[in-house]
């Protein structure tokens, strides 16, 4: 059974994924920020459901956004795992839908720190472990979004965009020291309440010089992701984490998408035409400029 950290444990997908993974028998790490605070009440729940289920789950304080809070989180992981981490999930992130020019710098900052930066800083304080044990997994959970780029959420597609071309990056670079970097895209999930957890941006105002045809696809955008009991189930995405968790070494996909909706086809191939440009470029260069 595996040593898994998952970032973003306290709503969606990763409070999903934890128990998924947790009734298979895995150790999960379930990190949020906020333990003794706003997520007080999820923490004691996740706590509670893993002495009721026998579950191995240990709620971990954690701020994607923080150096200091993640080499924190990770030292004390590393204690109570044995040294040994097996696998990353950078699900954590946020959202924000609304014209872009109304977010402040700061608030794009703030996604890009989070969605972005974020996962980049939890690789690099877990890969010197798993280098260590020459394996390891790392999931990168990105959106759709980052190959169909949707009006109103520009900003957020911003960012999953540069998630996935990190985790590609990564992918090729990692494979033969036995490190697996891979992407999740899940599509819309109205039940992970993207718009009513998003950023509330601070110059709203700005839309009154956009026309109406932008402000008209903006409210049916709001409507749509509004949850029903239609709605897709999150767990849906917490399946695909187990699967990939549990697939051999070198065998996973670098990109899989989930719930994508009619353009999942299309999706799928621009994927595999990318991935087949840089596994192209990373053969051909170094048979024309030999060491």
């Amino acid at each position: 059974m595996k040593q898994i950290i998952l970032t973003g444990s306290s709503s969606g997908f990763g409070l999903t994924a934890v128990k998924t993974l947790a009734l298979k028998g895995h150790t999960v790490y379930a990190t949020m920020r906020n333990v003794n605070g706003v997520n007080a009440a999820v923490a004691k729940e996740l706590t509670d459901w893993a002495k009721t289920q026998q579950a191995k789950v240990v709620v971990v304080e954690l701020d994607v956004a923080s150096t200091t809070s993640v080499n924190n989180a990770i030292a004390e992981i590393v204690q109570q795992s044995g040294g040994r981490i097996d696998v990353l999930i950078n699900n954590a992130g946020i959202s924000f839908m609304g014209l872009g020019e109304s977010l402040s710098i700061e608030q794009t900052e703030m996604l890009y720190q989070v969605n972005t930066i974020g996962p980049e800083r939890t690789m690099k304080a877990v890969l010197p472990y798993m280098h260590k044990q020459k394996e390891g997994l790392i999931i990168n959970v990105t959106s759709v979004q980052s190959r169909q780029y949707i009006p109103i959420l520009s900003t957020y597609n911003g960012t999953k965009a540069a998630l996935d071309a990190v985790t590609m990056g990564y992918h090729f670079e990692l494979k033969s020291s036995g490190i697996d970097v891979v992407s999740i895209q899940p599509g819309a999930y109205q039940s992970t309440d993207i718009v009513t957890k998003g950023i509330a941006a601070k110059n709203a105002g700005v839309s009154g010089q956009y026309g109406k045809d932008v402000l008209d696809f903006q409210r049916a955008l709001f409507r749509f992701f509004e949850p029903t009991p239609e709605s897709p189930d999150p767990k849906e995405v917490a399946d695909v984490m187990l699967k990939l968790v549990e697939l051999p070494k070198g065998q996973r996909p670098v990109t899989s998408v989930v719930g994508g909706g009619a353009n999942t086809g299309k999706i799928e191939e621009m994927n595999e035409t990318m991935r087949q440009i840089v596994e192209g470029m990373f053969g051909f260069l170094p048979t024309v400029f030999p060491a």
